[in-house]
């Protein structure tokens, strides 16, 4: 969700411009800053990682390896959780694998269109953090985000994948069915159902730091 940052002159004071307040306020601490936002150049420390700050907020290249695309802190042993839990050939070390946590590579949305609509005008937008040159208070590189924004315009049916312009390696993923109308309310015959995916297709990076940034 991408809105205007709120009035901080005046505060809200009726209950759909506290909810308005609350949805931006998670939007900014969870995912970063939207494209327009007086942040949207902003700077973090070199020491942070941007996917620490932002941990709802990032998408990982999908064909990094486990040791750049797993949460290490997944592999926590709870105490609730018995060391023998599962069938009995099964391993103390089977069970952390299978509790290891993975981040996720792509964000995406469905929604229902006519029988009428052939094409979809799809805007991604995102931010891309890199190393800035010099730190003048720290003595570390902070981290300096670039917004960027692009819509483009794809044809509808069946299945497909097209490359974002100037992403260094992004995808729009489209997948298109239908649907039985008989069965659904109020749904007019003819209905699709159509997903929409963001996809990180970058090369991963070998620099730790850099995995994670997208």
């Amino acid at each position: 969700m991408t809105t205007d940052p709120p009035n901080s002159n005046s505060a809200p004071n009726t209950s759909v411009a506290v909810r308005t307040h609350l949805a931006q306020a998670l939007n900014l601490d969870l995912i970063g800053p939207p494209v327009n936002h007086e942040l949207a150049e902003e700077r973090i420390p070199g020491w942070v990682r941007p996917s620490n700050w932002y941990p709802a907020g990032f998408l990982v290249p999908a064909d990094a390896p486990a040791e750049q695309s797993a949460d290490a802190d997944e592999e926590d042993e709870l105490d609730e959780t018995p060391a023998t839990a599962g069938l009995a050939e099964e391993s103390v070390a089977d069970g952390r694998a299978a509790r290891r946590g993975f981040f996720p590579s792509s964000i995406g949305v469905s929604v229902l269109v006519a029988a009428n609509v052939e094409a979809l005008n799809v805007t991604a937008r995102w931010g891309d953090y890199a190393l800035a040159e010099s730190d003048e208070e720290g003595g570390r590189e902070p981290w300096r985000r670039k917004p960027c924004e692009t819509t483009l315009r794809l044809q509808l049916g069946g299945e497909r994948s097209e490359p974002v312009p100037n992403s260094g390696g992004l995808h729009i993923h489209v997948r298109e069915r239908r649907i039985d109308a008989a069965k659904l309310r109020d749904v007019p015959a003819g209905t699709r159902a159509v997903s929409v995916f963001l996809v990180n297709q970058r090369k991963p990076d070998p620099d730790p730091r850099l995995a994670d940034v997208a």
